[in-house]
């Protein structure tokens, strides 16, 4: 029985943050500038695909998610970070660690040296504080994902804005790739299973700076 639950709840939870980050006219709700949607209206919105959810679920979802993805007052919800939807953030910028963690598919990678770290549909890239974190996070899109290296603090430095949405999350709206390097993977020592795709990486990844030093 737990299990269903949590499933469940996962479910709920994967649906609010589709509705509060990024199509909220598709299930009835209105959001304000902020990002704050009536509740009413968000359970309106939920019972479309889970008829008996209740506030108390979701009021649970909220309290309990361990990556701090939404805020609740009083009456009004809101998902704090991850949005491909303009929401005005309330956080004003803050000086990050030294390092910061991106997991991301060993075929970005490539591009990401070149290029920079972009939102890519959202309106900030979504950074890690540990590597562990960035792997959770890269295996939505690899089974054995990249881990990148984060100069948080030198970016900062060098001008660019960092935020702090929830305990686990900061945000960038870009990272040049001065500032990026490509990591040793989920602990930093241990091989696993597609290593050898991340060593090809990383041999082509110093081809890459070579090549821009030029």
């Amino acid at each position: 029985m737990r299990g269903e639950k949590e499933e469940r709840r996962k479910r709920i939870s994967k649906l609010m943050a589709y509705i509060l980050r990024h199509n909220p006219a598709e299930f009835g709700v209105e959001l304000d500038e902020r990002g704050f949607a009536s509740l009413s209206d968000l359970l309106r919105g939920l019972r479309k695909v889970f008829p008996d959810v209740t506030r108390t679920e979701v009021e649970e979802i909220v309290r309990e998610d361990p990556k701090g993805r939404y805020e609740l007052r009083g009456e009004r919800i809101r998902a704090l970070y991850g949005h491909s939807i303009p929401a005005r953030l309330d956080a004003e910028p803050v000086r990050p660690p030294e390092r910061l963690f991106h997991g991301t598919s060993r075929r970005s990678v490539g591009s990401i040296l070149k290029e920079g770290l972009k939102p890519m549909g959202r309106r900030f890239v979504h950074l890690s504080l540990s590597r562990e974190d960035a792997f959770a996070v890269g295996r939505r899109h690899d089974s054995s994902p990249a881990i990148l290296e984060i100069k948080a603090l030198e970016a900062w430095k060098a001008g660019i804005p960092f935020y702090h949405p929830a305990e686990s999350i900061f945000l960038a709206p870009y990272i040049p790739p001065q500032f990026i390097a490509l990591g040793e993977g989920r602990s930093g020592c241990h091989r696993r299973e597609g290593d050898e795709g991340i060593e090809e990486i990383r041999n082509s990844s110093d081809i890459i700076r070579r090549e821009k030093g030029n």
